[in-house]
């Protein structure tokens, strides 16, 4: 402890707030770094799956080839659902009735 005895005592409360900031901007960094890092594994995480189907084969990637058909599909209901409550405001027929629009 003896090489402490060399500082200046009015620079202890600057060599505190130093310390204080640093363990903070660590704390801030690595949370940053937590957050981005999740947004990227999903980011990352379509292209590996997009990956996998093209590695497959022609018959391991079936039951995927059916959930890509079947988010297409629901996308395209979605869609559809969009444009139809739009449409049905224009012509009103008997399935904008059905559909409770």
């Amino acid at each position: 402890m003896d090489f402490l005895s060399g500082i200046d005592p009015s620079l202890l409360p600057y060599i505190g707030v130093c310390c204080a900031l640093l363990c903070a901007g660590i704390f801030v960094i690595g949370f940053i770094l937590q957050v981005v890092g999740g947004f990227l594994d999903i980011f990352f995480g379509f292209f590996e799956v997009f990956f996998e189907i093209l590695q497959g084969g022609p018959i391991a990637w079936c039951g995927c080839l059916v959930l890509i058909f079947g988010c297409i599909g629901c996308a395209g209901f979605v869609f559809f659902m969009l444009n139809a409550s739009v449409s049905c405001v224009e012509y009103p027929t008997n399935f904008c009735r059905w559909l409770g629009l």
